[in-house]
């Protein structure tokens, strides 16, 4: 129907009645390739509308009308007149020989259209300063126009499209001084808000609370690539069930050959890797020196543990107005040594947290943990245990396989932060059980340079830059 339907006949009726089409056999499988490219050079062109006062012409529809003002637009070098482009295959002779244009012609027919058109009634001249961020040459008729024309009368000219100029610059001013976005406060009502999270969960919640909006209220999932390489989080899971796996078949004892037994433990895991080989060569010896890394320290660090647990899931309850809300957490490993008291071991491939970042609230998860520990939230441990140290694993690999990184509070014991951060979590549940209570977008951010999975949505370049230095979340010791 309509223009594009018109066009489509045409190219139709000039197929059927076409000799060399009806002598051309085509297999069915290039069909569609050579009927599209039949279609390929063919416009569309909307029909003209009765009464329109502004029309957009080619140089070649443009020459043909008579209109009382004519705008000649992107009177630049390279568009008026097009480049010239020599023939890597064909030299100027050779195409002359073949009875070819040459290609200055094209400057012709341009230095032609150019004239046709300073024939109208009125005539604006127009071009850019820039094209894509790139300063652009005005073209050589303009030049030439100008220069024949005189500085006086050229000078008289300019002044005249001044005032086109400050017209479009004042459709794109602004009829007020422009306002900076507002940082998104979502507030949900409390029957949608979570009454459950992770100890993990608990440092997105008090660094940026609108991804707990995002990722446990409106239930988004951030997709990965299609056919995307393992990175950073796929090997960190790959090792840490690994090890998890160790420790929790070997807690009793260790095995005659530690190092060996584990990397055989993480032969399985490593298996789906199978698909990425270059992955897996270069993940597989890093893996193995953090085997038997982790076997000698293993070994000299079993004598002083009286009993161990590994990938132990423990909670608790925190009253509030009405209901409680559920502190979950898994503990990667914990040590009871033989004084009776306790050390919590997080394996980690990447970077430990410096001790101030734990202490000030910007990564919980340990002294959460030790709080569900204290609070009698592991299976087996009797509330109100004391755990000694809180501390991480380092599994990279590298020149230096692993390291432990065990936090020495500069205020306070182990046991009174722990204390300490479960009563503030208590305070921020509490403050979060009020409709009223908004999800704010970064309200602590550790990192500047870093960007969460949810930014985007709560558009934070468009209303705030992170940034200084880290702020006692907690508040207090």
């Amino acid at each position: 129907a309509g223009s594009d339907g018109a066009r489509l006949a045409e190219a139709f009726d000039e197929l059927a009645a076409s000799q060399a089409a009806a002598d051309l056999l085509v297999d069915a499988s290039d069909y569609a390739e050579l009927f599209a490219a039949m279609l390929a050079g063919r416009q569309v062109r909307p029909p003209p509308q009765s009464g329109a006062q502004v029309r957009i012409f080619g140089t070649v529809e443009a020459r043909l009308t008579d209109s009382d003002r004519v705008v000649l637009g992107g009177l630049v070098e390279g568009t008026w007149p097009p480049e010239s482009r020599s023939d890597a295959w064909l030299s100027r002779p050779m195409r002359q020989q073949l009875g070819l244009d040459q290609p200055e012609r094209r400057v012709g027919l341009s230095a032609h259209d150019f004239a046709q058109m300073l024939g109208a009634r009125e005539v604006i001249l127009s071009h850019s300063a820039k094209v894509a961020g790139a300063p652009t040459v005005p073209s050589r008729f303009v030049q030439r126009l100008a220069a024949v024309t005189g500085e006086r009368r050229w000078q008289t000219a300019v002044d005249r499209g001044g005032a086109y100029l400050a017209w479009a610059r004042e459709l794109d001013r602004p009829q007020r001084s422009p306002q900076p976005a507002p940082q998104p406060a979502p507030k949900p009502p409390r029957a949608a808000r979570p009454k459950a999270l992770s100890v993990t969960a608990v440092e997105d919640w008090l660094r940026d609370p609108y991804t707990i909006y995002a990722k446990y209220i409106l239930r988004l999932a951030p997709l990965d690539p299609v056919d995307m390489s393992p990175g950073a989080a796929e090997r960190g899971t790959i090792i840490h069930n690994a090890v998890g796996d160790f420790t929790q078949r070997y807690a009793d004892a260790l095995p005659d050959n530690p190092a060996a037994v584990l990397i055989e433990l993480g032969k399985p895991h490593f298996a789906p890797l199978e698909d990425f080989p270059e992955t897996s060569a270069f993940w597989w010896p890093r893996f193995v020196r953090i085997a038997h890394w982790f076997a000698a320290w293993e070994v000299v660090r079993r004598p002083s543990i009286k009993t161990i647990a590994a990938e132990i899931s423990g909670e608790i309850d925190i009253p509030l107005k009405e209901g409680v809300f559920k502190l979950t957490g898994r503990a990667d490993r914990i040590e009871r040594h033989a004084d009776g008291r306790y050390v919590i071991l997080d394996y980690k491939t990447g970077s430990a947290r410096t001790e101030k970042q734990v202490r000030t609230g910007l990564a919980p998860q340990l002294t959460l943990e030790a709080a569900i520990l204290r609070s009698g939230g592991f299976k087996d441990i009797a509330g109100g245990s004391s755990v000694a140290q809180v501390g991480y694993v380092l599994l990279k690999g590298g020149a230096l396989p692993g390291e432990p990184k065990l936090i020495a509070f500069e205020k306070g014991t182990t046991d009174s932060q722990a204390d300490h951060a479960l009563q503030k979590l208590t305070e921020l549940a509490r403050r979060f059980d009020d409709d009223s209570e908004p999800y704010r977008s970064l309200v602590n951010p550790m990192w500047a340079t870093r960007y969460g999975d949810y930014d985007h949505l709560a558009r934070v370049k468009e209303w705030s830059a992170s940034g200084g230095e880290i702020d006692d979340i907690w508040g207090g010791e």
